[in-house]
C-alpha cells in the first residue's frame, strides 16, 4: 500500500507577502508549521485545532526582517518546539539543526539544508519531494544579500550546489512571493529563474546582486530584534524608533545621558570632513569587531548619511545581542549640517 504524501497547507500573510506552511501526516495527525507570522497566529491556530493536528514543531528558515514570527506564541500556547538552523545563533530555541539533520513528523523526516547567503543563518527544509526554501530561492528570484551578513557568492553556492542538485520535479515552496505565484519546481527555476537560471555565472550573479539598490524592509528595526527573541517577551516600543531624527539627536546630544554613545558609521573620510561633536566613528562593516565594547553602553544613537548604513549596522548588531540602539534611519549628517547644528572636524 502506497503511503499518502505529506499534507501541505500554504497560508498567506498580506502585509509582508509571507507564505506560512502547515505540514502534517494525515495518518498520525502530527505536524509542523514553517515560518509562522505573529499577525496570523490566531488564524493558523484555529486551522490546527479544526484539523486535529498535534503541532510538534514551529520551524524557521531564518530570522526574518519583514515580519515578527509566531513561533514563540506556538511554543507558549500549545508546546510546539522551536526549530532553527544552528548557525542562526538564536539562543531561545529548542532544536538547533545542522546541515543534514532531521526532525520527524509522523512517518516523514524533514531534513535541514543549510543555505546561507540571504542571511548567514538561513536553512531550507526538504521532505517528501517538497523544498521549503525560505528566502534563499524564490519563484523566479532569490533573497537579497545586502544586510544581516548576506553574501551573494555564498547564496549562489547554496542554491546551485545544494538546491539545484535536487530532482527537477522537487516542488519549491518559497517564503515570499509578490506576484501571486504559489509554487515552482527545481527544474523550472534552473531554466527560467532570471537571476540564477540559464547558466548565469557566479561572478555575473554577484555583480547583479551588488547593484540592486533596494530599500530596506520597513519593519527591519523592529522585526530582527524581536525574532532573535523568537517573537515574544520584547519591548515593542524599544525598536519602533524609525521616526527618530537628527533633530531629536540634537536635543539628546545637548544633555547626553551617562552610559550613552553617539556612533557615526560612515567612512573615516566622511567622518573627518564633519561629524556630530563627540561622536565615535565605527564604519559600516566593522561594527561586529566592536560588539563586546558596545555592550557596555546603555543606549547608542547611530547615524550615517541617509540612514541606510545605520539600518544595516543596527541589524548586524542585533544579531550580536545589542538591542539598545536608537537607529536614525531616515536622515543623517547632511540634515544636521543643514539645520546649523555644531560640527566637529
Amino acid at each position: 500500500m502506497t503511503m499518502p504524501l505529506l499534507t501541505v497547507k500554504q497560508l498567506f500573510e498580506r502585509e509582508s507577502c509571507t507564505y506560512t506552511y502547515l505540514l502534517f501526516d494525515a495518518d498520525t495527525r502530527e505536524g509542523a508549521i514553517i515560518d509562522p507570522v505573529l499577525e496570523t497566529f490566531e488564524r493558523d491556530l484555529q486551522i490546527i485545532k479544526e484539523l486535529g493536528i498535534e503541532l510538534l514543531y514551529a520551524m524557521e528558515t531564518h530570522a526574518h526582517a519583514d515580519h515578527i514570527t509566531a513561533s514563540g506564541k506556538f511554543r507558549e500556547v500549545i508546546g510546539a518546539k522551536i526549530v532553527y538552523g544552528k548557525s542562526s545563533g538564536i539562543k531561545a530555541i529548542d532544536v538547533p539543526l545542522e546541515d543534514g539533520e532531521t526532525v520527524q513528523v509522523g512517518h516523514y523526516r524533514i531534513r535541514a539544508i543549510e543555505t546561507p547567503g540571504h542571511t548567514n543563518g538561513c536553512v531550507s527544509y526538504f521532505g517528501d519531494g517538497r523544498l521549503f526554501s525560505g528566502d534563499a530561492l524564490l519563484i523566479r528570484g532569490c533573497g537579497r544579500t545586502d544586510f544581516q551578513d548576506g553574501d551573494p557568492g555564498t547564496l549562489y553556492d547554496s542554491i546551485t550546489q545544494k538546491l539545484f542538485v535536487l530532482s527537477d520535479d522537487t516542488v519549491v515552496y518559497p517564503c515570499h512571493d509578490y506576484n501571486g505565484r504559489t509554487t515552482s519546481t527545481i527544474g523550472e527555476e534552473k531554466q527560467w529563474n532570471p537571476r540564477l537560471g540559464g547558466g548565469r555565472s557566479r561572478d555575473e550573479f554577484i555583480d547583479l546582486m551588488n547593484n540592486l539598490n533596494l530599500d530596506m524592509p520597513k519593519r527591519i528595526n523592529e522585526a530582527v530584534p524581536a525574532n532573535m527573541s523568537v517573537g515574544i517577551r520584547f519591548d515593542r516600543n524599544r525598536y519602533l524608533l524609525r521616526d527618530f531624527t537628527m533633530d531629536d539627536l540634537q536635543e539628546v546630544w545637548q544633555d547626553l545621558p551617562d552610559g550613552s554613545l553617539v556612533m557615526d558609521n560612515r567612512t573615516p573620510e566622511e567622518f573627518a570632513r564633519g561629524h556630530v561633536p563627540g561622536a565615535r566613528n565605527i564604519p559600516l562593516g566593522t561594527e561586529d569587531e566592536h560588539a563586546d565594547e558596545l555592550r557596555g553602553y546603555d543606549r547608542i544613537f547611530l547615524y550615517c548619511r541617509s540612514g541606510r548604513r545605520a539600518q544595516m549596522a543596527t541589524t548586524n548588531l542585533s544579531f550580536q545581542g545589542l538591542n539598545q540602539i536608537v537607529c536614525i534611519s531616515h536622515s543623517g549628517m547632511p540634515d544636521w549640517e543643514k539645520a546649523g547644528y555644531p560640527v566637529e572636524t
